[in-house]
């Protein structure tokens, strides 16, 4: 069975070291050594957002260790090796170098926050490694040049058309829009006009915040001013909340709209009673209710794993559970390099317990499912 302790101790130690100790590996395609398949991952595990990287790594972690509990794969068990990039994205490509280098991961896996953008995905491609499962909405990842990108997840364009189909059907079409000022912040710029533009809204703004900065000093005259009925989230989840306080206190008193990759939870924890009436785009089934298959498998796990169920626990263990099957249903074959894609590649449409996941190799991802929740007023996320 996986050793959780060696697994933290090195999500502890490894990722904290400097550039200079880097290994400069060769990029190949690895293959699983001594009966272990070791997967790689950087996620913030401290941070504004450290919450999302630790509650996806420990469901992952569940998931692996009663895969391996059952005699793994093929004879294969797996091993998931987390480093904490405290979501700066030069430390995210510094640890894709360690994960290889060091670790000799077979592949990519799970990464979230910045390092899970265009940076990781060109990172896993320097390594000759697959990308697996990206806790990520660009649409750059979806192209279908990027033969080493496997998505679960449905992307940011996705989110806003469903936001605006839902605020068009209520009569909402005055719209604005908060985006960071980097690659994924330009990508929600730019899909959020042209799903205005298509829906032909009354009016659209979009204002943004530095990189990485909470200030929004600035933003928030600029889209109060053009007197939308909602905004919607794009930032980071600091300049989110930030944002949400001090348009509430310049008298703002529209609906506010967030998008997965922002942390629904994150906003609830620091906004209190403020998050009340939020709603928040979501990317995989609803965790708490057990209104479906995959809802209920999930709780009965979280229960026996001793694992926290939310949004960013169940994107962990869809993604994990997905790629186990990905493997048990490949074709046989010499277990060696290339097999992570492989399997994925030949995956076929599957229905896991009501999510439909069908991978495609024309836009990299398997899901385009997207819900919207709403937080109550005892701070509850409710479908």
């Amino acid at each position: 069975m996986l050793d959780r302790r060696k697994v933290l101790a090195a999500a502890c130690g490894v990722a904290a070291l400097p550039c200079a100790t880097v290994a400069m590996a060769a990029p190949a395609r690895r293959a699983p050594q001594d009966g272990v398949l070791r997967l790689g991952q950087s996620t913030s595990l401290s941070g504004a957002n450290g919450a999302v990287g630790r509650q996806f790594r420990d469901a992952a972690l569940g998931w692996f260790d009663h895969v391996n509990a059952e005699g793994g794969v093929r004879g294969m068990r797996f091993e998931l090796v987390t480093l904490d990039d405290g979501g700066v994205v030069e430390r995210a490509t510094t640890n894709a170098k360690l994960l290889t280098s060091s670790n000799r991961v077979a592949g990519f896996f799970g990464f979230a926050g910045p390092g899970a953008n265009r940076e990781g995905m060109q990172a896993a491609a320097a390594e000759g490694v697959p990308f697996i499962a990206p806790v990520s909405g660009m649409d750059v990842l979806r192209q279908r040049d990027n033969a080493n990108v496997y998505l679960l997840r449905a992307g940011h364009r996705d989110e806003i058309r469903q936001i605006i189909r839902h605020t068009t059907s209520i009569g909402i079409n005055r719209l604005a829009l908060l985006f960071e000022y980097e690659s994924a912040g330009w990508e929600i710029r730019d899909s959020f006009a042209q799903a205005a533009e298509s829906a032909k809204l009354a009016g659209s703004a979009s204002a943004s915040v530095s990189r990485g900065s909470a200030d929004v000093g600035a933003a928030v005259p600029a889209l109060t001013g053009a007197n939308p009925q909602a905004i919607i989230l794009g930032a980071n989840p600091s300049a989110s909340a930030a944002f949400v306080k001090a348009a509430r206190k310049a008298g703002f008193g529209g609906t506010f709209y967030t998008l997965s990759t922002v942390g629904g939870q994150v906003l609830v924890e620091q906004l209190g009673a403020l998050a009340v009436g939020l709603s928040v785009a979501q990317v995989v089934p609803f965790p708490w209710n057990g209104g479906t298959a995959i809802s209920r498998d999930f709780l009965a796990f979280c229960s026996e794993r001793n694992v926290t169920p939310d949004f960013a626990s169940m994107e962990g263990y869809v993604a994990a559970r997905w790629l186990t099957e990905a493997l048990k249903r490949a074709k046989p074959r010499d277990i060696g390099p290339g097999m992570l894609e492989a399997a994925l590649e030949q995956m076929p449409p599957t229905n896991m317990g009501g999510f439909p996941l069908a991978f495609s190799p024309e836009t990299r991802s398997a899901s385009a499912f997207v819900e919207l929740t709403v937080v109550s007023s005892s701070l509850k996320f409710l479908k």
